[in-house]
């Protein structure tokens, strides 16, 4: 196993171990400061900006600074392979508008920076980090870039199935979450490389966990019949949802295949 490979791996087990702090830091704060809604949110946001300075110092450290972007955050390229993902964007912010209005102030404020945090994070550790060492991994292979994203994002995806230790009952619902994490992983795969910086899917990540992850506002107790209604499978959206996670895989292999494989390998053989 190549070498790169294996700081990879050694990352992505560290990033989940230090997510799991999570729990126990909300279970602290529920007991001695916040409402439990509050303190599920500042642990989220707390223990997700340390990893922000971990995993940056990381990107720092392996020199993966000049692949990102980060260097040259002004010098954006090909802008407009953002305006796809507005659109959806904005869809999903009017479609889950009453939501928010009917959301606590404290609650919205504390949700929208807690998918900021999210955003930047994941970014940050999936294609700033493990998706620029599977490149060098495969850098003598015809298609490194390519492959480099489908395995680090389905790495994306097949982690959200630690969700079903929270959600035993909730397998349908996850494996889903695993399907649409591993596609728009993808999307933001290309997205960077297209763009040659890593903060424009920070931002259309985050804005995508803002809009349609509106559910996690919505109040828990609802009458039995509408719980009911709600975690069955919706069959009426599954053929559009297939279509949008069809669309956006394939916009995100087309957009990494218009890049210049060569100029990206040049710059991490540089670093």
């Amino acid at each position: 196993m190549k070498k790169e490979i294996k700081i990879a791996i050694v990352f992505l087990i560290g990033f989940l171990t230090f997510l799991w702090l999570q729990k126990p830091l909300r279970e602290y704060l529920s007991l001695i400061l916040f409402e439990e809604e509050i303190a599920k949110q500042v642990s989220s946001i707390t223990i997700r900006i340390i990893l922000i300075v971990i995993t940056f110092g990381l990107i720092k450290k392996l020199r993966l600074i000049a692949f990102t972007g980060l260097n040259s955050w002004q010098n954006l390229k090909n802008i407009q392979a953002v305006i796809i993902a507005l659109v959806f964007i904005i869809m999903g912010i009017s479609g889950n508008w009453t939501t928010y209005t009917n959301t606590k102030l404290e609650i919205l404020i504390l949700f929208a920076s807690s998918t900021f945090v999210v955003g930047i994070v994941e970014e940050l550790a999936f294609r700033g980090t493990i998706f620029p060492l599977l490149i060098k991994s495969f850098t003598k292979t015809k298609r490194p870039i390519l492959i480099s994203a489908v395995l680090s994002s389905l790495m994306f995806g097949l982690v959200h199935f630690i969700n079903l230790f929270s959600q035993p009952e909730n397998i349908i619902g996850i494996t889903s979450q695993v399907f649409f994490a591993t596609a728009i992983g993808v999307f933001f795969c290309g997205l960077m490389v297209r763009t040659e910086n890593i903060l424009i899917p920070c931002i259309i990540h985050a804005l995508v966990n803002f809009s349609f992850g509106a559910g996690k506002l919505k109040q828990p107790i609802e009458e039995f019949s509408n719980i009911e209604e709600v975690s069955g499978t919706n069959w009426s959206s599954l053929i559009p949802t297939t279509i949008f996670l069809f669309f956006i895989f394939i916009g995100g292999i087309y957009m990494i295949l218009k890049t210049n494989k060569e100029k990206i390998l040049e710059t991490l053989k540089k670093e």
